[in-house]
């Protein structure tokens, strides 16, 4: 049995404007850097066998502090990578809610199936995730714990798979900007094992 514990990144400026943010690579404003330091005390006394993260910024400096604090190298897996926004990268939502209502209106109810304009489905998405996650789990067999900085899309279609849910439902999952979730694995990390046992935890940010 071993645990993964589920990071998202902290604020950038994009979410501050409140905009959509995929594969454009912005770095931590000032409070997403304070949101990645409280984040250390969460860890402080749990032993992390090792720290994996997206290779966009924003997730490599959420990062950063826990793997100094745990003196570990941070591992750089593609799979982790946010969701390819294609067309809607950077725009503000209300922006995208005018323009675009319809085929966004669309896009949430079914992620799984309904791709961005110039981007990515949900269902590709997760396919290469879980893939992540196969690797992750079969590098550190038995009672390991490891810390995954990855985005709000990746961290849904992880818990979902680890739920037995219908990807369609993930926008029902709140993910909070530097939350904490967490899924045991079982059995080398098959999905059909797995155990929730944390979701959005934002408590070391108060």
């Amino acid at each position: 049995m071993g645990t993964a514990y589920l990071l998202r990144h902290g604020e950038t400026e994009y979410h501050a404007q409140h905009r959509l943010l995929g594969r454009l690579d912005i770095g931590l404003n000032e409070r997403g850097r304070e949101q990645a330091r409280r984040v250390v005390e969460f860890f402080r006394g749990l032993k992390l066998d090792a720290v994996y993260s997206s290779p966009l910024r924003r997730c490599l400096e959420t990062a950063a502090p826990v793997a100094e604090d745990h003196g570990l190298s941070i591992q750089v897996l593609e799979g982790l990578m946010e969701v390819d926004m294609g067309e809607w990268d950077g725009r503000t939502f209300d922006e995208l809610f005018r323009e675009e209502g319809e085929m966004v209106g669309k896009w949430m109810r079914n992620p799984s199936s309904v791709a961005i304009p110039g981007g990515e489905d949900f269902g590709t998405v997760r396919d290469r995730v879980m893939s992540a996650v196969r690797e992750i789990t079969s590098r550190h067999p038995g009672d390991q714990r490891v810390l995954v900085v990855t985005h709000g899309g990746p961290i849904r279609g992880i818990l979902c798979e680890a739920l037995g849910m219908e990807l369609d439902g993930m926008f029902r999952i709140q993910i909070d900007l530097a939350s904490i979730s967490a899924v045991k694995y079982f059995d080398g990390g098959i999905p059909e094992t797995a155990m929730v046992t944390l979701v959005n935890e934002t408590y070391h940010l108060r």
